[in-house]
């Protein structure tokens, strides 16, 4: 009787040793980078230079992105340049950016809207 338990508790313990060398090490889940944007958008009756702002997206997969961000801008129309804040979705695909900032009107209220394209760059900590 002792010898069988002896026999089941070794069987047991063998068992287990070998399942734990078949478990495989997994990567971090967290992946920290840092990303920025500089983009070109135009609208009726001015232009914009953008760069990347604080934004909000879904991941669809490896290479693009659907989101909504804030995009601080140089405006120009008729000739005169100023800053403003614009609110863009925007589709990342890679390193291409195509956005539709639009940015508040002179009268409260009102919104103009454009279209433009960026290039994002990012570089990956370790």
């Amino acid at each position: 009787m002792k010898s069988s338990i002896l026999l089941i508790i070794v069987i047991l313990l063998s068992f287990n040793g070998n399942g734990q060398e078949n478990i495989k090490k997994k990567g971090s889940p967290m992946k920290m980078s840092m990303e920025g944007m500089i983009g070109f958008s135009v609208g009726k009756d001015f232009y914009t230079i953008n760069v990347g702002g604080p934004a909000l997206f879904l991941n669809v997969n490896k290479d693009l992105k659907v989101g909504l961000g804030a995009l601080p801008s140089l405006y120009s129309s008729n000739g005169k340049f100023g800053p403003r804040l614009a609110m863009s979705p925007r589709v990342d695909y890679k390193n291409l950016v195509f956005m539709a900032p639009f940015f508040p009107g002179s009268s409260f209220g009102t919104w103009m809207g454009s279209i433009g394209l960026g290039y994002k760059f990012q570089k990956r900590m370790k």
